[in-house]
């Protein structure tokens, strides 16, 4: 990807399976950037889909 910055989000205990990711896209972005997100986006979605993840066991994340 090209830098693209999306924040994740785990849902509350009762949830806690899920996780939740956000894009904000700013007010006048070009639509040309809109493009370029939207392509990487679904480059990964492909990735990911041809890629599954084989251990589902919680790792440990960055924790600011």
């Amino acid at each position: 990807m090209h830098g693209w910055q999306i924040a994740s989000y785990p849902l509350p205990s009762n949830r806690q399976n899920i996780t939740v990711q956000r894009i904000l896209i700013r007010y006048g972005v070009s639509r040309d950037m809109v493009f370029l997100l939207l392509r990487d986006l679904c480059k990964e979605f492909e990735h990911l889909k041809n890629n599954p993840v084989l251990n589902s066991a919680k790792k440990v994340s960055f924790h600011h």
